[in-house]
């Protein structure tokens, strides 16, 4: 049994806590927040992220438990920057589910597989980091602000009246590319529905290097609220709405380091959000599943070895797929082509791109 400091309690952090605790270890888990905490996000999981927390011990009836008025998504729709619109029904349901409510969700089955959550922040997170240096091993899950956030996205809230949304809408995920923000995209996500309202996440992502003055995060956002029909309808029509909230973001790149001086990184600390998409929650899960199997696979010195070749094997081929398939995307007729493509090509090729954009298949089976 080894001892394993755990810095973030976030899904890649809890999720490594629960497989290494199921094992056996003695499980620290540091986190400075109190939860149920606030986290900005899109709240979209996908059918690959819910395979992973059912390996959490949170099936859809779990799910339903814990997070009462959630929704079940069983439609994708991509619009192109021409406004084409290309839809597609799911085999395999994705769901939204609010970070406060996931979040804790997920810290509480850590803990109940036995991993202990002491509060506490750390600025740097090394081997010999007091407060961590007594652990056989050291977990970096802090995040896209412990990686290289090249990346944000700004999101806000909209309750609208439930008789007031379409049943089509309750039920769809939809993301929305640009002409005027080339690399960026928007969304719309209903998050929440009981007798009475309905929620929506609607938020923006851009990288970090397009932004600049007139072409800025809440520029984008205001335009995307203001030029997209369906998310205009929706600001139009709500009763209620917070203030958009932004966050860093750290999309992959063609290498993934996540070893740094006997340091274990997953999730966004260790740069495996998806480039094309933005979404960090399935690869965050996923990489907290693989590195307590890469500790578990041999000698404590040998971790991070095999921690980088199980990255290396199952996440990084994945990632530099999204990104060749990103550097295509780029330019608006591409955009626009590929909506062609999808609306008016055959329907194999429509259901591999929205499983592929929507993280119900590989993006093997796509490319």
């Amino acid at each position: 049994m080894a001892s394993i400091a755990i810095v973030g309690a976030g899904p890649a952090g809890s999720a490594a806590a629960f497989h290494l605790a199921s094992r056996g270890h003695a499980v620290t888990v540091f986190d400075r927040a109190v939860f149920p905490r606030d986290k900005t996000c899109g709240d979209w999981l996908t059918p690959a992220a819910l395979g992973e927390i059912a390996a959490l011990g949170l099936d859809a009836d779990g799910l339903a438990r814990g997070a009462p008025g959630h929704v079940s998504i069983h439609r994708t729709a991509l619009v192109a920057p021409v406004g084409r619109r290309s839809e597609q029904d799911s085999a395999i349901a994705g769901r939204c589910v609010a970070r406060r409510t996931l979040d804790a969700m997920l810290l509480a089955q850590a803990t109940r597989a036995g991993a202990r959550l002491v509060g506490g922040a750390f600025r740097d997170v090394r081997r010999d980091t007091p407060g961590l240096a007594t652990h056989d091993h050291v977990i970096d899950a802090r995040g896209a602000a412990a990686g290289r956030a090249n990346a944000i996205g700004l999101r806000a809230y909209w309750t609208l009246h439930r008789e007031a949304v379409p049943a089509e809408r309750l039920e769809e995920v939809s993301l929305h590319t640009d002409a005027e923000f080339r690399r960026g995209y928007g969304w719309i996500f209903p998050v929440h529905a009981d007798e009475t309202t309905v929620r929506f996440n609607i938020g923006v992502g851009l990288w970090k290097e397009d932004s600049r003055r007139g072409q800025t995060v809440a520029d984008f956002l205001a335009h995307f609220l203001a030029s997209h029909a369906a998310a205009h309808e929706i600001c139009t029509a709500a009763v209620e709405s917070t203030r958009p909230v932004g966050y860093p973001v750290a999309l992959g790149g063609w290498r993934s380091p996540v070893t740094a001086d006997g340091v274990l990184r997953i999730g966004d600390a260790a740069q495996l959000a998806d480039p094309l998409t933005g979404d960090g929650i399935g690869n965050a899960l996923t990489s907290g599943r693989l590195v307590a199997a890469a500790i578990d696979a041999g000698p404590a010195d040998a971790a991070a070895a095999n921690w980088q070749r199980a990255c290396n094997a199952s996440l990084v081929p994945e990632l530099r797929r999204a990104f060749v398939l990103r550097q295509l995307l780029v330019a608006t007729p591409m955009k626009n082509l590929a909506a062609f493509a999808a609306v008016r090509g055959p329907a194999p090729f429509r259901e591999r791109l929205h499983g592929a954009v929507f993280g119900a298949r590989p993006y093997r089976d796509l490319i």
